[in-house]
């Protein structure tokens, strides 16, 4: 069963309630197209990583353009962007005149600003046919998914609803020893760093430190009174 993908929307200026393709009742289109359209779901996205490698080409090439080359009409006033129509005519009067003096683009330096263009015009070429084959890709498939959800036999909905409810539950539980491992490792780790400073390292210090007062008192002055007392503190230091 599949039901209306309903998505807000602004019409005319305001927030409206419309319909934007379908969605599973129960079976998430894309878990069905994983399954029954595996093929087709790879080409699209294939199609659609090539399209951000096709944008991050097109910026590393506006990237590379001097000041001078952005301030020539292929690139918009704000250097950020290249202007589709002004790369295409440029592109086009460049080959005109390779052409003339009897040269391919192949003989253009990689790093000139007629190089650049050419590329970018390719690019900005596939970009413009690729997007309508995703669009048209994407449609297709889900209108298939759709059709395919609607036509399921019984044993392949338990299959899919195993796939969506049980075997992630299953994943899930086979991860728990390996997680309370890793929690155990942590508190006897934590347990370690918070006791690194052991007993008798601390008993080691304290002796040291006594051990150095007793020796300043000796250089301490005072009455006959006085000396005893601190007579008596240094014995009680050194333990004696």
């Amino acid at each position: 069963q599949v039901d209306p993908n309903i998505v807000t929307k602004k019409v005319k200026g305001k927030e409206a309630e419309v319909q934007e393709g379908w969605k599973g009742h129960i079976l998430p289109f894309d878990l069905v197209q994983q399954v029954h359209l595996h093929d087709e779901l790879q080409a699209l996205q294939a199609n659609e990583n090539r399209l951000a490698e096709i944008a991050s080409d097109i910026e590393a090439l506006l990237d590379s353009m001097t000041e001078d080359d952005k301030a020539i009409d292929t690139v918009n006033d704000s250097g950020d962007a290249f202007v589709n129509a002004a790369v295409a005519k440029a592109a086009k009067q460049i080959k005109a005149d390779l052409k003339a003096s009897q040269q391919s683009t192949k003989s253009l330096d990689a790093d000139s600003y007629q190089a650049k263009i050419i590329a970018v015009e390719a690019l900005i070429a596939e970009e413009k046919a690729l997007k309508k084959t995703v669009k048209s890709n994407a449609e297709k498939l889900h209108t298939t998914t759709k059709s395919i959800i609607e036509n399921l036999q019984e044993e392949q909905v338990y299959s899919l609803l195993e796939l969506k409810w049980i075997t992630p539950l299953l994943q899930e539980l086979n991860k728990l020893p390996a997680n309370l491992i890793q929690q155990l490792t942590s508190q006897v780790q934590k347990l370690a760093d918070k006791y690194a400073v052991t007993y008798a390292d601390v008993a080691q210090e304290i002796s040291a430190t006594e051990k150095t007062l007793a020796s300043m008192i000796d250089e301490l002055t005072g009455n006959e009174f006085d000396m005893q007392g601190l007579a008596e503190f240094k014995a009680f230091l050194l333990g004696e």
